[in-house]
């Protein structure tokens, strides 16, 4: 398949931008659900912001579309808490709520480890099982965990729950991200980019949006089987 198309992302002049805006505006998502969309749960406060600058303006929209109920910056604090449990009480909110924790977790730590490898240099399947383990563990240990440890689960149910959610969702995530790293990288770039270039950072964003993509039916299923709770 031809992947030509795709070669902006290798280019500074989309890749700087992409990125400029997405830390503008994961700096202003944390404002704004600090100080006025105050009724997002803890874990989604941090995991928006990892979404947003990966995302950029796609990031914000759905910020916007799906976790800020309109009007918000005008109601008190009883209003909000009452608004935003009806905003985002629906399946498609619910998935997305899901989502977040699941790809904002995974996702920076593969690029955790993805930075660190590919200054290292290593082969491309000891660095994807390395950054499979890592964001396992990010998605795992922090995101998911720190979820259900907020709806009254004890410490081993949590953990529990959390590893049986953060197995499903991790593993299509990783799919995206193994596609594009083994099929569309190296058709563009040739060898892997290293940090110091835009390919690196432009197909990362990508990578980890077509793992998003292709974890909304894994997650969905999850919601339905009360497996995950999404935004609630």
């Amino acid at each position: 398949m031809n992947f030509d198309f795709l070669y902006f992302l290798a280019q500074p002049w989309f890749v700087i931008p992409w990125y400029g805006f997405g830390i503008l505006a994961a700096a202003w998502s944390v404002y704004d659900m600090l100080m006025v969309n105050t009724q997002v749960n803890a874990p989604l406060k941090a995991a928006w912001p990892i979404i947003i600058v990966f995302f950029s303006v796609l990031g914000l929209a759905f910020y916007f579309w799906t976790c800020r109920p309109p009007g918000v910056a005008t109601m008190n604090e009883a209003r909000k808490e009452e608004v935003h449990h009806d905003y985002v009480d629906n399946l498609f909110f619910k998935t997305t709520g899901a989502l977040i924790h699941c790809v904002g977790g995974d996702g920076l730590g593969i690029m955790t480890a993805m930075v660190a490898l590919r200054l290292i240099g290593v082969s491309f399947w000891v660095e994807f099982w390395i950054e499979y383990v890592v964001g396992f563990a990010f998605g795992w240990l922090i995101f998911q965990l720190w979820a259900f440890l907020l709806h009254g689960n004890s410490l081993g149910e949590a953990l529990f729950k959390a590893f049986r959610a953060e197995f499903f969702s991790m593993m299509t995530v990783m799919i995206g991200m193994g596609l594009v790293m083994a099929n569309v990288t190296p058709k563009l770039v040739g060898e892997p980019p290293t940090p110091d270039m835009a390919a690196f950072w432009g197909f990362s964003a990508f990578g980890l949006l077509v793992g998003t993509v292709l974890t909304v039916p894994v997650n969905l299923a999850l919601i339905k089987l009360g497996w995950k709770n999404g935004m609630a």
